[in-house]
């Protein structure tokens, strides 16, 4: 009968996905989900994030991809770099599964 009002605050498929429901941000819910988190590497490389985040997944090792949505601002030209970010407690396990894998070089440094 009543219309819902829009929803603000991150895309609802990442809510849905990370698990977060009701209202309020979005964002704090999700940080208060992964406390602090640690850049692994930052990459234009679709591809290489794409095996990467295989990886991890595969030693179930969580990661985030942050700055994945603004390739529509910036229309696809590569000036963005997207992050891939593991839970700070996951950090080293991480690093050292990408460094066996042979991704050492792409990895930012501690």
């Amino acid at each position: 009968m009543g219309r819902q009002p829009p929803q603000t605050g991150a895309t609802p498929h990442l809510c849905v996905k990370m698990g977060l429901k009701g209202s309020g941000s979005c964002a704090k819910q999700a940080a208060g989900l992964h406390g602090t988190m640690h850049e692994l590497m930052r990459t234009n490389d679709l591809i290489l994030l794409g095996a990467v985040e295989a990886l991890l997944a595969s030693a179930n090792l969580e990661c985030l991809i942050a700055d994945q949505h603004i390739s529509s601002l910036e229309g696809m030209i590569g000036a963005f770099p997207r992050r891939l970010l593991v839970r700070d407690a996951d950090r080293r396990r991480a690093r050292a599964l990408l460094i066996e894998a042979g991704y050492g070089s792409e990895l930012r440094d501690e």
